[in-house]
């Protein structure tokens, strides 16, 4: 069996000039999010939410955030067998010399940088 090397990927996005999230930002309930369903699913919804003892906001919000984190979370790692990582460490210390678009690419960059405003 191949052993799996798992690495983190991390990806922002967000919009620019947006601020980050931070626990308190992120505790203080400053959005909203409306949804629109049939109201046998709402029916359903109530139901589930009463038998535990929770609003439905609060079911809903306790139920989704934890598919949430696992889905983001499975989009944040990837997972290589022994070969893929063996190939990715050699391109990461052997990376290959850069081709004449990524040197244009590079330039135009780094002239449109320098000239922003800071």
């Amino acid at each position: 069996m191949d052993k799996c090397r798992t690495f983190k990927i991390t990806s922002i996005q967000r919009r620019r000039g947006s601020p980050m999230p931070t626990e308190t930002t992120m505790s203080r309930r400053e959005s909203r999010l409306e949804i629109r369903v049939s109201a046998e699913i709402k029916q359903l919804l109530d139901e589930a939410a009463e038998s535990l003892g929770l609003s439905t906001s609060a079911f809903v919000l306790a139920t989704v955030t934890p598919r949430a984190e696992e889905i983001v979370q499975q989009h944040a790692v990837m997972t290589l067998n022994a070969e893929e990582s063996q190939a990715f460490i050699n391109q990461l210390l052997n990376p290959p010399k850069p081709s004449a678009a990524l040197r244009a690419a590079a330039a135009r960059y780094w002239a449109r940088v320098d000239q922003s405003p800071s």
